[in-house]
């Protein structure tokens, strides 16, 4: 089974009716994907899709998944608005007001939760999603499943784009997710970066964005106290495929456009795989 996620889209960047470069780096990431020889099983958006929340905006987004053959999924991000988007995506159900489902279709299970807190940037998680999260997680204790969110429960070492030190919402959702052994992957954005680590010893990835990427620097920083470093560049948009084997999920980060090929594999360039795979040269 393969998962592609997709996250922090940002459509709408520069206004209605604008051109968009977000809406451009979709595109490029929405090529790449489908162009795999293998195609993903799903498609998981987690969040930010767009920039502030208006119907257009959203519209714009529905336009651009047309064409897609590949089944796809929304949790919501700190930009979203649940009213907004229900209006553009009428068919996308809502449980006691939070965009949280499962998905079942597949050897995975997944459960997407949402973690926007309306006026919030950081996030959040409360009681009622707490409890459903705990009923769902109830239903099938012993089957692996993974959980999609737009924020990361945990401190990314990047000051200015991470929750705080002992963040109530992380404390609850650590506390829910500790009396059961079936989570085997979280995946989460909002960071706009490709980030490894572990969340009660579950492998946790956050995935790169398609909007600009946000600089890599670990230094603290000073609320107030300007230092002139770079917040965000221009580097190429990314996804990541994950990859469930009945056993654990591997992920690869990719970006989109991807470079100009270097070699194919033809039969001129065959003996590549040959060789790395250590076998002998192939008999004439």
């Amino acid at each position: 089974m393969i998962i592609a996620q997709i996250t922090d889209l940002h459509l709408g960047f520069h206004g209605e009716n604008a051109s968009c470069t977000n809406r451009e780096r979709l595109r490029a990431v929405l090529s790449e994907v489908q162009s795999k020889i293998q195609s993903p099983d799903l498609i998981l958006f987690t969040g930010d899709l767009v920039e502030i929340g208006e119907d257009w905006a959203y519209e714009d987004l529905r336009e651009e998944l047309e064409t897609l053959s590949i089944p796809y999924y929304f949790a919501f991000g700190n930009h979203d608005n649940r009213s907004a988007f229900s209006s553009t995506f009428p068919e996308v159900k809502f449980d006691q007001g939070f965009l949280q489902y499962t998905i079942d279709d597949w050897p995975l299970r997944i459960i997407v939760l949402d973690s926007l807190e309306v006026g919030r940037h950081g996030g959040g998680f409360c009681s009622t999603r707490a409890k459903w999260l705990h009923d769902r997680l109830s239903e099938q204790p012993d089957r692996p499943t993974l959980i999609a969110l737009h924020h990361p429960p945990m401190r990314s070492g990047i000051d200015w784009m991470t929750v705080s030190e002992g963040e109530a919402w992380v404390n609850l959702l650590q506390a829910t997710l500790e009396p059961f052994n079936n989570v085997v992957h979280i995946m989460a954005g909002h960071i706009h970066r490709s980030i490894f680590t572990q969340f009660l010893d579950i492998p946790l990835v956050v995935c790169s964005a398609v909007a600009p990427q946000v600089k890599l620097e670990l230094a603290d920083i000073q609320v107030d106290k300007p230092d002139h470093r770079i917040l965000l560049t221009d580097a190429p948009a990314g996804y990541c495929l994950h990859q469930w084997d009945g056993h654990q999920i591997t992920t690869h980060n990719g970006i989109a456009p991807d470079g100009a090929p270097i070699i194919r594999y033809d039969d001129k360039h065959a003996f590549v795989i040959r060789h790395t795979l250590d076998l002998p040269p192939k008999e004439e």
